[in-house]
């Protein structure tokens, strides 16, 4: 009985032998057994680093219209996060940042000092300006301006609308001295009441050479509460009951003035406000929103820079001031003005 305990640990002790040894068995086709050294890995596998994305920005110097960035945020966050890349918010950029990062889409709204210097320096990235008006597009660079270069555009339609919903013409503008805008937006509503209705003579008094229409007045650019009220109140007097207020122009004291007399307004986007809706007729403005959203793919694809001016839109329409089918006629007569069909200048 001890002699097979014995033998019993001493089977156990080479079984636990065996099992530590780096030898393998394997058996021959002869059904020999022969033994083999197992390999071990040499190498342990290291985790190579993901690279990292491109970035894109959104550039928004010092000075930006906050409410531009607000509305414009969502959207190019959206956008470029869409295309795979980094999103980066920046105040400011120099050529010296495209050499610590890959840059490959900036959106930047005005201002932005030699934005045209940035891009030639980074030929590498795409740049989007959004909101510049007086810059060339490059190979490189795209403008989606923010509109209003067609003042006199505006001008006519202004003054198209004002003759159409006023009882013997009796409309008017209020521009300013030295703005060369201003005052092609004022020629063009003279030009636009005229299409409208030609000589436009008054039928019922008071009549004369007071009372010849449109009427406008230029104020000085600098212009004090006793001037602006002054020179409104001369046009109220000669029974202007239609103003168009040009871009630019727009006062809270006209406004108050006008709507204490309940005179009829034609203004731009900007100036409106709800207090003024029993008497606002329409306003004109540029939905710059809606031309991003429409840029934003040609500008993806395109191989070279280009250019885009949003359309001019009628909206803030009192409809019981302008009816849906005149509006309608306004629509057909901007595509015409602004295709170049119509002139908007008596020259």
């Amino acid at each position: 009985m001890a002699k097979s305990k014995h033998i019993y640990w001493l089977l156990l002790i080479i079984t636990i032998l065996a099992g530590c040894s780096i030898q393998g068995e394997s058996q021959t086709p002869n059904g020999d057994l022969v033994f083999t050294e197992t390999s071990l890995p040499t190498e342990i596998p290291v985790d190579t680093p993901t690279p990292l994305a491109p970035v894109g920005v959104f550039l928004t110097p010092p000075g930006s219209d906050p409410n531009l960035v607000a509305d414009l945020n969502p959207l190019v966050t959206e956008y470029i996060r869409a295309e795979g890349l980094r999103f980066q918010v920046l105040e400011t950029m120099t050529a010296e940042d495209f050499s610590r990062d890959d840059f490959h889409l900036v959106v930047v709204v005005p201002p932005f000092p030699d934005l045209e210097g940035l891009a030639k320096q980074t030929p590498g990235t795409k740049f989007l300006a959004i909101g510049f008006n007086n810059l060339d597009p490059l190979d490189n660079l795209s403008v989606l301006r923010s509109g209003g270069g067609d003042f006199d555009v505006q001008g006519f339609i202004a003054g198209y609308i004002a003759a159409m919903i006023t009882p013997d013409w009796r409309v008017g503008v209020l521009s300013v001295q030295e703005s060369e805008d201003a005052l092609a937006a004022r020629e063009g509503f003279r030009v636009g009441v005229k299409y409208f209705c030609g000589l436009c003579n008054p039928k019922y008094a008071p009549m004369g050479v007071n009372y010849i229409y449109p009427k406008y007045i230029d104020l000085p650019a600098e212009v004090s509460d006793i001037e602006i009220e002054a020179n409104v109140n001369f046009l109220i007097d000669r029974y202007v009951n239609t103003f168009y207020i040009v871009p630019g122009v727009g006062d809270p004291k006209i406004y108050s003035i006008l709507t204490s007399n309940e005179k009829l307004i034609i203004g731009c986007g900007s100036d409106y406000r709800e207090e003024y809706g029993n008497y606002w007729v329409a306003s004109l403005e540029y939905d710059l929103l809606a031309a991003f959203e429409d840029f934003w793919p040609a500008f993806l694809t395109s191989d070279v820079g280009f250019d885009q001016t949003p359309p001019l839109l009628i909206t803030d329409i009192n409809s019981n001031l302008l009816s849906p089918g005149k509006v309608k006629l306004v629509e057909r007569m901007l595509e015409e003005v602004s295709s170049g069909y119509i002139q908007t200048s008596f020259e």
